[in-house]
């Protein structure tokens, strides 16, 4: 994965365009300007809608020297926390002037799916026991089952109560590759793509890497599921 979490710099903001004090800026149009940072951090890193809140700043308005002002939030942990204390750098033309603490809270909702009525452990999972609702899922974020496994073969491994979130990690999933199974390996790199055929060493899933043997050299590699019988490696 790339770093998603690089420091990336939030427009350049003139105090000509605020409507503050042009030595001043509001605690809320900060507030404004940490929020949308922290979101698009994270925009690339799941496809759940962000909601952010700063809970606090250690000041009420912010007096700088007159310029161009920018902020670079950085979260403190290379991962999605639903809470989570971001360090902000200002600079004022370029030129670093202050830096401080936010906490944030960060909320993610997504289409997930949910038992409409019990089931029991061994039970096929279908469109008769589950449906799909946005729910809240921050402090599970990489476990939910998502709306688009509703096609594939599933079955439980626990029982699940009614409205309870439909957990991966208590799901049996048809694998989209199975051990020993001939399939795609798509090598790309630019704007150029090549397939070759590979034997995968393992069962994956959308989303999941595995290893591959290439049969012709018996080299290995490592690559994304990407679709059934289909692995993508960047190179």
């Amino acid at each position: 994965m790339k770093n998603l979490f690089r420091i990336i710099l939030i427009t350049v903001l003139t105090f000509s365009s605020l409507k503050v004090n042009a030595a001043m800026l509001s605690n809320s149009e900060i507030k404004n300007i940490i929020a949308k940072q922290v979101k698009e951090n994270f925009k690339n890193y799941t496809s759940a809608k962000l909601d952010v809140e700063v809970i606090a700043l250690p000041f009420k308005d912010l007096d700088v020297p007159e310029g161009d002002v920018s902020f670079v939030v950085k979260p403190s942990m290379d991962k999605f926390l639903a809470r989570d204390l971001e360090k902000v750098s200002v600079y004022v033309n370029g030129q670093f002037f202050k830096t401080f603490n936010a906490p944030v809270v960060i909320k993610a909702y997504e289409d997930v799916l949910v038992a409409s009525s019990f089931i029991n452990i061994g039970q096929p999972i279908n469109t008769k026991v589950v449906s799909v609702k946005k729910i809240e899922i921050s402090n599970i974020l990489n476990y939910p089952l998502r709306a688009d496994a509703l096609g594939k073969e599933m079955m439980a491994k626990k029982a699940f109560r009614e409205g309870e979130i439909l957990d991966k990690r208590f799901v049996k999933l048809r694998p989209d590759i199975l051990r020993n199974s001939t399939v795609s390996v798509l090598f790309k790199t630019n704007n150029l793509t090549i397939a070759i055929d590979a034997r995968a060493l393992s069962d994956g899933v959308i989303g999941e890497n595995i290893c591959l043997m290439n049969k012709n050299y018996n080299k290995i590699y490592t690559g994304k599921v990407v679709g059934e019988n289909k692995v993508l490696v960047e190179i």
